[in-house]
């Protein structure tokens, strides 16, 4: 009786799995504070009891929070790449 033919390739390890979903997990936490917290402060600045100054800190406070988020993305994905790398090599 013939054997069915087995996937050649490897599934992945559930440790990488795990790996990839908290990578994710990181950014998207980081992302979205980067924004809401920069953000938050601008519009706090913004009140009347503050500068009056509607909407300039808060589009400032994005302005930032949206610079701070791509470069810290960009940390992020280059240092995930180069772990891959590491891992490849093994």
């Amino acid at each position: 009786m013939p054997q069915p033919k087995q996937n050649k390739e490897e599934k992945p390890e559930k440790k990488q799995i795990i790996r990839g979903l908290w990578f994710l997990f990181n950014v998207g936490w980081y992302v979205a504070l980067s924004i809401v917290i920069p953000t938050a402060i601008g519009v706090w600045l913004d009140t009347p009891e503050r500068f009056n100054s509607r909407p300039l800190y808060s589009l400032i406070g994005f302005s930032l929070g949206t610079i701070l988020a791509a470069y810290g993305l960009y940390r992020m994905f280059k240092q995930f790449l180069a772990e891959q790398k590491d891992d490849e090599k093994k």
